[in-house]
């Protein structure tokens, strides 16, 4: 028996629909009661906690304390005599200055606050788990229906008009689809040794390339400008610093480095370690299973609909 911690959130929900075909699932809120937890916990194997305990979308402060649903799922899981817990970081805590490809043995060097919170995280994880065998998940960039942070904000500016990102957005990045990052979670409550940390990649992509292939599922032209990285970096700098703590500026600077920077991963240890391989080998493979939720995002949903009315409107006429 599984359980998921992060039921209804954006990756949560892909974990589950991923484990659910291949093991009996329990899921849970993050924000579940102590006494939810303790009863949902007892008789469980494996607890895979993917809630987001910090939003990269955030003006976030470096914290030096393990969030509280963290903290309270592992001590209610010590309390249960849990065999593993499986924890999804994410590669981010490599930091954004690495050029070459990063693998399990690259320096990590977070530089933004949520990068040192998700470290910050793993560290307190691995310490704090006495007996219990934890297992680090790090995925790539992570993408499916439900991801808030980015892709809906470049789609608004595709049906505005025109998109810019930095570079064209043609960094070279490592994509992971977000069941596929449950695939691996199931990987590592099976085969995962206690006390690692894995990358879990998909395919090599763009931001130029995913923005392209998401609008045409959408039904709608996306035009992509190219901006200096220095200049895109200064303007996320002024709004992040006019932005309060804890609201969401955009694009912010991490935004900026996530999309302007490579971001290449090999993940070929895990690969090997884990015994498994993602299904998902290109954005086309998963535009089907996205399109209703890209034709559904707010700004598209009212762009398709003026569209349609302009389509079907009779020519007006004149009356005196």
């Amino acid at each position: 028996m599984h359980l998921v911690i992060g039921a209804g959130e954006f990756l949560g929900t892909h974990v589950t629909r991923a484990l659910a075909s291949e093991v009996p699932v329990i899921e849970l809120n993050a924000d579940a009661d102590d006494e939810t937890v303790s009863d949902a916990i007892s008789g469980v194997e494996v607890v895979v906690f993917c809630a987001e305990t910090s939003s990269p979308a955030r003006r976030l402060r470096h914290r030096k304390r393990p969030p509280a649903a963290l903290a309270r799922v592992v001590d209610a899981a010590r309390r249960a005599r849990v065999r593993r817990f499986v924890h999804v970081s994410t590669a981010d805590v490599f930091g954004p200055d690495h050029f070459e490809r990063v693998t399990e043995k690259s320096a990590v060097r977070p530089a933004h606050a949520y990068e040192r919170i998700k470290l910050f995280e793993e560290e307190w994880l691995l310490d704090a788990a006495d007996e219990l065998e934890v297992v680090i998940m790090r995925p790539a960039r992570v993408f499916g229906d439900g991801e808030a942070w980015i892709l809906p904000r470049l789609m608004a500016a595709v049906v505005r008009g025109r998109v810019w990102l930095p570079g064209g957005g043609r960094a070279k990045q490592t994509f992971v689809s977000a069941e596929d990052v449950g695939r691996a979670c199931l990987a590592a409550s099976d085969r995962g040794r206690p006390g690692h940390r894995y990358l879990v990649g998909g395919f090599d992509s763009t931001w130029h390339d995913f923005v392209i292939s998401a609008a045409r599922a959408a039904g709608v032209a996306a035009d992509i400008g190219s901006i200096p990285y220095d200049l895109a970096y200064l303007r996320a700098l002024g709004v992040e610093t006019l932005t309060a703590p804890g609201a969401a500026p955009w694009p912010g600077v991490l935004a900026i480095d996530v999309l302007g920077k490579p971001h290449y991963y090999d993940d070929s240890y895990s690969r090997r370690e884990l015994t498994w391989s993602p299904s998902v080998g290109s954005f086309e493979q998963e535009m089907p299973a996205m399109t209703r939720w890209l034709t559904q995002l707010p700004a598209v949903s009212a762009a398709l609909t003026r569209a349609t009315l302009e389509a079907t409107s009779p020519p007006s006429r004149l009356s005196f």
